[in-house]
């Protein structure tokens, strides 16, 4: 059995969606871990990994997600490489190969020597790195390159994400590294769901609760006046609009247009006349505690994921891996 880690050069580089395209690319039967948990959702009355989730049910693997993905990183309380090395164990199935998912940053856990370099050697797998074409990561793709001669690891070499700038591959490979593949920006891979609007700001669904699978593709901030904000509204579709609660006309101009919810802040709730109009138009009203700028903030940073019924995303990830890997190199 092989094992291959994926290893994220900066946050938001696409790891998980580079290990689902190659797990779905791969032509024999593929197995999942991940060391440690990272974005967390409720199933039933679990909290579990999402990526864990969702690997588990694409692959249809029988171990749970608790043994796929087993620990928290706590800088000042490490789990210990031989409870890693027993959890890959534990998490390895009759397969023939192994893909193991790192965390946000591949240098996580270099203080206490459970860094991705430091896992992929104790369990003898072959490193990949992803990364985004910004300047600065390139800059930490060509450190980790030298970093990685101090351990005992094949790198494969790095998936480039979000660019199909080969001026960017070409400049890698003159400085020594090797590129796997450019992947474009996908951006239906950037649009969420209402229900995880919702979920990430612990909100209130006061409306529209059957309509929380709508997509959004966009989010705006309405603390304009009603004129000026449906002139901005109406050259947007499929958004969320995020306004005080005490903002009646902004919230009555939003319901007239393309918007996937309403989002109120400060805890305060709607007039009967826009929750009326939300509900003959299926159109989810969250509100949160939070105030305008911190909900904004939030959602910001909110990573779309992928659900396992989604079968066009699968399929969207499928393809552009398909395409754009160079998948004889990484599984060879």
């Amino acid at each position: 059995m092989r094992s291959l880690y994926l290893g994220s050069v900066v946050e938001k580089s696409g790891k998980s969606m580079v290990t689902l395209g190659l797990a779905r690319n791969f032509k024999g039967r593929v197995g999942f871990f991940k060391p440690f948990k990272e974005r967390l959702i409720r199933v039933g009355d679990r909290v579990i990994d999402q990526d864990a989730y969702l690997m588990r049910n694409v692959l249809d693997l029988e171990q749970p997600e608790e043994v796929l993905c087993p620990f928290a990183y706590d800088i000042f309380r490490p789990t210990h490489m031989d409870a890693i090395k027993a959890a890959y164990g534990r998490a390895a199935c009759d397969c023939e190969l192994m893909l193991i998912e790192g965390t946000r940053e591949v240098t996580t856990g270099y203080l206490n020597d459970v860094s991705g370099l430091a896992i992929a050697e104790a369990i003898g797998a072959d490193l990949v790195l992803i990364s985004t074409p910004e300047p600065a990561s390139l800059d930490k793709i060509a450190m980790l390159y030298k970093l990685s001669a101090s351990y005992k690891i094949d790198v494969k070499g790095v998936v480039l994400n979000k660019t199909d700038d080969l001026s960017v591959a070409n400049f890698l490979e003159s400085k020594g590294v090797k590129v796997l593949g450019c992947i474009p920006h996908i951006p239906e891979m950037t649009y969420f769901t209402v229900k995880e609007v919702a979920e990430a700001l612990s909100a209130n669904v006061l409306v529209g609760e059957g309509h929380m699978d709508r997509t959004v593709e966009g989010v705006f901030i309405g603390a304009m006046t009603p004129e000026t904000a449906l002139k901005y509204m109406r050259r947007h579709r499929r958004k969320a609009i995020i306004t005080g609660g005490d903002r009646s006309d902004v919230q009555l101009a939003a319901l007239s247009t393309d918007t996937s919810c309403l989002i109120l802040t400060g805890g305060l709730y709607p007039a009967n006349q826009v929750v009326s109009r939300a509900y003959e138009r299926g159109i989810p009203i969250l509100v949160t505690r939070y105030d305008t700028l911190a909900a904004s903030e939030m959602v910001e940073h909110l990573i779309a994921r992928i659900e396992p019924e989604d079968t066009e995303k699968v399929r969207l990830v499928e393809k552009a891996v398909q395409d754009n890997v160079d998948l004889e190199t990484v599984f060879g």
